[in-house]
């Protein structure tokens, strides 16, 4: 099993999302507290197995690219902190193992208008990774939707010879929630009608699948070892290694396949 860290406050909880995700503090380990939005007990194994194996996967991707996800880490609940807590919903969170993400300051969610403006590498790199996973929450029209992306404003460098000149901004967008990824009932003609860049491309940047599929190919092979990083608790309901897997590692290799089993409909783009 791999280390967590550990959470030592809960400040609040989230009025969004069907997980009702919490907001904690935890050590960084160098003297500072960092704030992230965690996940447990009452998401449910399926959904924390789906989070942190397709964030894993979404996270090799998208190494060097344009696209960002925001840090995520393991982490433990201790017992004494929920026995301590003054919260009625602190069971929801419950003690153990749970997925946490690193809040992201300043963030703000995505809009129908902004998205229109990205540049095709981050629209591509978005729809391979969801396409990929197959992930569907990543809904947004002008009637609305939920994204579950962020973006933040970040100054660009002072150009040399010439500090007079305030730096423009630029925006970065990031991607969180997994936790529906590798869906029984996915479709893809649903897929592409609704998801946020679903009618952007008609066709992948030059270069890109070229790209992408060593990469796909290296995290696909990664999965045996990212299953193991579960906890039994995630994996198997109540930790019995009796009880059926949340989540099936073969049934996840099968759909990660389908670059390579089937490219001509994968790679097709509406």
């Amino acid at each position: 099993m791999i280390e967590a860290m550990i959470i030592t406050g809960v400040i609040a909880r989230s009025e969004q999302g069907a997980t009702k995700p919490f907001y904690c503090s935890a050590d960084s380990g160098q003297g500072y507290r960092l704030m992230y939005c965690v996940k447990g007990r009452y998401a449910g194994g399926n959904s924390l197995c789906c989070e942190w194996v397709a964030s894993r996967l979404a996270n090799l991707l998208v190494e060097g690219e344009v696209l960002n996800l925001p840090p995520f880490r393991m982490a433990e609940v201790p017992e004494a902190l929920v026995a301590a807590s003054a919260r009625p919903d602190i069971r929801d969170l419950g003690a153990g193992r749970v997925f946490a993400s690193l809040l992201i300051v300043g963030g703000q969610e995505l809009t129908w208008s902004s998205a229109q403006d990205w540049g095709e590498d981050t629209m591509a790199m978005l729809l391979l990774i969801d396409l990929w996973l197959q992930n569907e929450d990543r809904t947004l029209s002008a009637l609305g939707g939920n994204p579950n992306l962020l973006v933040t404003l970040q100054p660009n460098s002072v150009r040399a010879g010439d500090p007079t000149v305030a730096p423009p901004r630029r925006e970065e967008l990031w991607a969180y929630d997994f936790n529906l990824a590798f869906d029984e009932d996915f479709a893809r003609e649903r897929f592409f009608g609704s998801h946020v860049f679903g009618g952007k491309l008609t066709r992948w940047p030059a270069g890109f699948r070229e790209r992408m599929e060593p990469r796909l190919r290296a995290a696909l092979a990664e999965v045996p070892a990212i299953f193991a990083e579960l906890p039994r608790e995630w994996l198997h309901l109540d930790g019995d290694e009796s009880l059926p897997v949340q989540l099936d590692m073969e049934r996840v290799i099968s759909a990660l396949k389908l670059p390579f089993t089937d490219p001509e409909t994968f790679w097709k783009l509406p």
